[in-house]
C-alpha cells in the first residue's frame, strides 16, 4: 500500500490533554525503573485502549511519587518520534498517537520533575491490528526532504485518515455514517477535528475518536442525531471555525421564479415557472444561535445562468423534507465559505455560476465578482466584475472548489474547469483541472494570475467535481487534490513555473473530497 522514502524525528509540544473513554488495557512489557526520588507510592505506567472508532489512538495513564512532566518516545523499528507534555502532575492520563498499523510499536515512558530530573522510566510495547479490509487501497511516493512537514488529513471511503510524510498511516477514525462526496474535515484550534456529516450534522471528535460535540438542522430535524440545534435546513460542504469561535456553514432555501429559462443549450426553449434553490451562508455560535444569514438569492441575479444552473440536484431534500413535487434548479450549488479577517468579509464559491464572490460580513453587500463576465446584467452587476489583464480565453476558472486567501493577500483555488464556458457557446474541447491562484486589486478592481498548476501527467488531468488547493505556509508549496476522478489524488507540487511534484498520495476506490496538510498527528 505504501511506499516508504525515507524517514525523519518528530518532536512536538503540547499542553496537557485530560481524555476519558478507555476501554480496554493494551499489550505492555517492560520494568519499573525509579531513578531518582523517593519510594514513597510506586510509580506506574499503562497504555490503555480508546475509543474503538480510533484504533491507533491509545491512553497513556502515569502515576510519579512527585508531580512530574511526561515525554515519550515512539518506534516501530523503523520509525520514530519523540512528544513532550507540559504540566506537572503526578497523575497523567494523555493521548499516544502516531501509532502504525499492523506492528508492535514500543513506548518509553519518561517522567521528569520539576528540576528536569528523570525520576521514572518504562517501556511499552503496543500491538495494534492491521487496517481493516474495507479501508483505501492508498498508495503513496514522494520526498520527505522537499515537502511541507506534517500529515495529510483527509476522507475517504467512511475513513478519515492521516498519512505522515512516509506514507504511512499513523491515524484514522471510522466515521459513524454512510460516505459521503463532501464531507468536510478541519482540525480546530484545540487540537480537535471539525467533521461535517452532510445534510444534517457537525460533530467535534477528539483524537481518540470521542464526540465532544454535535450540532443539528432544527428545521429538518428527524434527520440528525440529536447535540445542539441550529436553525438551519441543511449543512452542506462546508464548515469553517472562524478566529470568534463561530462557525460558518452553507444551507439551502426554495423559491419560485416565473418566466424562468429551461435549457442552457437552446436559446430558444420555451419559459417555464421554476423552483430555484438558492444557498444560505449560515453563521452560528457554538451554542447554536444563528448570528448571520445571506441569501445568495438576494446577492445576485436568481436568472443568471451558467452551464449545470438548471441540475435538478436538491429533488430529494425539498421533496423529503418539505413536501415539494416539483423539480428544482441547484442554482448556485455553493461548495465553500471562509471569512477573510483582513476586512471582516466572506469569500464564497458558486460552483454552478462559475463564481467566487466576496461579500461585506456586516452588511452582506457585495464587493467583487471573480469570474467570467458572461450573463451578468452590466448595470447591475458591471462595477463588481474583476478585470483581468489579458483577454486569454483560459483566464477564469470554471466550476470551482475551495478559495483560500493566502499569506500574500491572493486567492488560491481548484478550477475544475468544467465546459469552460458560458450557456448557448460551444464548451471547451478538452477540458482540464488546474491548482490556480489570482492576484486582486479591489482598488482598482483588476485581476491577474500569479500562479497555477495544471497537472502532472504528459496529459493535463481532469476532475470534473470536488478539489481543493492550498498554499503551505512554511514551504510555500500547494497541496492539490483532484478528488472527482479514478484513481483521485492528493499531490503537493512546488510554487515554481513549471511546479515540481514532491509527493503523492493516489486511491484507486473512492473520490476524495479536500486534503489538508497538518503540521503533525499531536495538535
Amino acid at each position: 500500500m505504501v511506499l516508504v522514502i525515507s524517514t525523519r524525528r518528530v518532536v512536538v509540544n503540547l499542553s496537557l490533554l485530560v481524555l476519558v473513554a478507555f476501554l480496554s488495557i493494551s499489550g505492555c512489557s517492560g520494568d519499573n525503573v525509579l531513578l531518582n526520588g523517593p519510594p514513597v507510592e510506586e510509580p506506574s505506567a499503562a497504555i490503555k485502549a480508546a475509543n474503538e472508532r480510533a484504533p491507533l489512538s491509545r491512553v497513556l495513564e502515569v502515576t510519579t511519587p512527585v508531580e512530574t512532566r511526561i515525554a515519550i518516545d515512539i518506534s516501530d523499528g523503523t520509525n520514530t518520534s519523540h512528544v513532550e507534555f507540559e504540566g506537572l502532575a503526578a497523575h497523567h492520563s494523555l493521548p499516544v498517537l502516531g501509532l502504525r498499523p499492523g506492528r508492535t510499536n514500543t513506548v518509553l515512558v519518561s517522567a521528569v520533575d520539576d528540576l528536569g530530573e528523570t525520576v521514572f522510566q518504562k517501556s511499552l510495547d503496543v500491538a495494534t491490528g492491521p487496517l481493516p479490509e474495507n479501508f483505501p487501497q492508498l498508495e503513496v511516493t514522494g520526498d520527505p526532504g522537499l515537502m511541507e512537514p506534517g500529515v495529510t488529513l483527509f476522507e475517504s471511503g467512511g475513513f478519515l485518515i492521516m498519512v505522515d510524510e512516509t506514507g504511512d498511516v499513523v491515524w484514522y477514525y471510522r466515521e459513524p455514517s454512510s460516505t459521503s462526496l463532501d464531507r468536510d474535515v478541519r482540525r480546530l484550534p484545540n487540537g480537535n477535528l471539525l467533521l461535517l456529516l452532510p445534510v444534517h450534522n457537525i460533530i467535534e471528535i477528539d483524537m481518540l475518536g470521542n464526540t465532544v460535540r454535535s450540532w443539528y438542522t432544527a428545521q429538518t430535524s428527524e434527520g440528525s442525531t440529536g447535540g445542539i440545534p441550529v436553525d438551519a435546513a441543511a449543512f452542506h460542504h462546508e464548515v469553517f471555525a472562524m478566529e470568534n469561535g463561530n462557525f460558518l456553514t452553507l444551507s439551502a432555501e426554495l423559491r419560485e421564479y416565473p418566466d424562468y429559462p429551461s435549457s442552457t443549450t437552446n436559446p430558444n426553449a420555451p419559459l417555464e415557472t421554476a423552483n430555484v434553490a438558492g444557498d444560505v451562508i449560515v453563521e452560528f455560535a457554538p451554542d447554536g444561535t444563528v448570528v448571520n444569514e445571506y441569501h445568495l438569492l438576494d446577492i445576485i441575479d436568481p436568472y443568471r445562468l451558467s452551464y449545470s444552473s438548471l441540475i435538478t440536484g436538491w429533488d430529494w431534500f425539498f421533496h423529503d423534507y418539505f413536501g415539494v413535487e416539483e423539480p428544482t434548479r441547484d442554482w448556485t450549488h455553493a461548495n465553500a465559505v471562509v471569512h477573510d479577517t483582513r476586512d471582516d468579509s466572506l469569500i464564497i464559491s458558486m460552483r454552478h455560476q462559475d463564481a467566487v464572490i466576496k461579500i461585506d460580513r456586516q452588511t452582506g453587500g457585495l464587493i467583487w465578482i471573480l469570474g467570467t463576465h458572461s450573463n451578468w446584467n452590466p448595470d447591475v452587476f458591471g462595477p463588481f466584475l474583476l478585470n483581468p489583464d489579458t483577454d486569454d480565453e483560459l483566464f477564469f476558472q470554471y466550476h470551482q472548489h475551495a478559495p483560500m486567501v493566502t499569506e500574500e493577500g491572493n486567492i488560491m483555488l481548484f478550477d475544475n474547469g468544467n465546459f469552460r464556458s458560458s450557456p448557448f457557446e460551444p464548451v471547451y474541447p478538452e477540458n482540464f483541472s488546474r491548482a490556480i491562484e489570482y492576484s486582486i486589486d479591489e482598488s482598482s478592481m483588476d485581476v491577474s494570475i500569479a500562479w497555477e498548476s495544471t497537472g502532472f501527467s504528459p496529459e493535463p488531468i481532469f476532475a470534473g467535481f470536488l478539489g481543493d488547493a492550498d498554499k503551505l505556509p512554511q514551504t510555500g508549496n500547494v497541496l492539490i487534490t483532484f478528488g472527482g476522478r479514478t484513481p483521485a489524488v492528493i499531490a503537493e507540487v512546488t510554487h515554481t513555473t513549471p511546479p515540481v511534484k514532491v509527493f503523492e498520495i493516489s486511491d484507486a476506490n473512492n473520490f476524495i473530497y479536500r486534503a489538508e496538510r497538518l503540521p503533525g498527528v499531536y495538535p
